[in-house]
């Protein structure tokens, strides 16, 4: 409903946002603290709620020629029997800052019910046309899959028309293939994690490959589609040699796994090691494959792949085998290079991921260190 309140052409509005209406109006759920509540309240009412009023109105608010007038006249939105009265904002000096919001916003979720205000909150950054800084996917990936949420993040990336979550540059979807896959991992091939985690691989492989919306631009593209790259095609060959090896006996009883490992032989050129796999500039752009040479990260990334590699060696046929080990060979040359590299963060994240695949033991002292430290 729409009204002409007065000859300032201050309007009313009133939207209802039961199911069937026009506007779908962004809300939050409850969460975990009031600080929380709090920041996503005010992003909420300065940020996203300023986009369902007529365009006029918008820019009535942020006119500063009619601060006085919008004092003692504002304009008034009704949200299911709620008034929202918007008055002259100063863009410069009263709307929170989309960054900051965000990583504020990200240290405060401590409970899965908190990560399910994400996508409300990436939706209401694009609704504002407020851009959400690339580097802070690989927060909410990190945090997210910490907090036993990543399932929120893959609700992101299957609305990315919404959201904005787009899964268009290398180091984002091998962050999100690795942190699928952490909890079969780290729960020593648990059974049922081991089956999720290759669903949602499989899963993030097809939303790559059908959904345009995640397609990379020239900049970020690399020598493969990512649905093909073999760094990709890895994550998914893991998994399912995983289940193979520790679940049904060492056997590929679906053939599964070696068809799997025939597409990634095909696409992986024989005797390549993960950083042969693409041009050499590529290597040294930061937006694109410069990620794998820091020595950290080369381990959080490439561990997984020398892993499903060898596992799935032990599934197929010898001729297979021997490809796959070819390949496994280089990966672990890598490897070890980037071990014994003075470069490496101890402790970090690769050595986690290292010892968890191939040095349980390594973890466990780690760990005991940190106690008696």
């Amino acid at each position: 409903m729409f009204r002409l309140a007065d000859a300032n052409d201050v309007r009313e509005f009133k939207i209802n946002a039961e199911p069937g209406a026009i506007e779908h109006v962004i809300t939050f759920r409850e969460t975990s603290s009031p600080e929380l509540t709090e920041l996503l309240d005010t992003y909420r009412q300065k940020v996203i709620l300023p986009t369902y009023l007529a365009r006029e109105q918008r820019k009535k608010i942020y006119n500063p020629k009619l601060k006085q007038i919008l004092q003692n006249d504002p304009v008034t939105m009704e949200i299911d029997g709620v008034v929202h009265k918007f008055r002259y904002v100063n863009k410069a000096a009263d709307l929170p800052s989309t960054r900051r919001t965000l990583i504020d916003a990200l240290h405060l979720m401590k409970t899965p019910s908190d990560f399910q205000n994400l996508p409300a909150l990436l939706e209401g950054c694009k609704r504002a046309r407020h851009a959400v800084p690339p580097e802070l996917q690989n927060k909410m990936l990190r945090l997210a899959a910490t907090h036993n949420s990543l399932q929120v993040i893959i609700e992101c990336v299957k609305a990315v028309e919404r959201t904005g979550f787009k899964l268009n540059s290398s180091e984002n979807i091998n962050q999100l293939l690795i942190w699928a896959q952490w909890p079969a991992i780290t729960s020593g091939w648990d059974e049922a994690k081991t089956k999720t985690a290759l669903k949602q691989v499989r899963l993030i492989l097809n939303i790559l490959e059908s959904d345009k919306n995640h397609l990379p631009s020239a900049e970020l593209k690399g020598a493969f589609p990512f649905y093909r790259d073999p760094q990709v095609l890895a994550s998914r060959l893991h998994m399912a040699a995983a289940r193979a090896v520790y679940h049904q006996g060492g056997k590929d009883v679906d053939g599964t796994v070696t068809k799997y490992a025939e597409e990634l032989v095909k696409l992986w050129p024989e005797g390549a090691g993960l950083l042969d796999l693409q041009p050499d500039a590529a290597y040294r752009n930061r937006d694109t494959f410069r990620y794998l040479l820091n020595r950290n990260y080369y381990l959080w990334f490439a561990s997984p792949v020398l892993n499903g590699l060898t596992l799935a060696a032990n599934v197929v046929d010898p001729g297979l085998a021997m490809q796959l080990q070819n390949r496994a060979d280089k990966v672990d040359e890598e490897v070890k290079a980037a071990l014994a590299s003075p470069d490496r963060k101890q402790g970090g994240r690769g050595d986690q991921m290292y010892n968890a695949l191939f040095n349980p033991q390594g973890n466990e002292e780690a760990e005991a260190a940190d106690e008696t430290a």
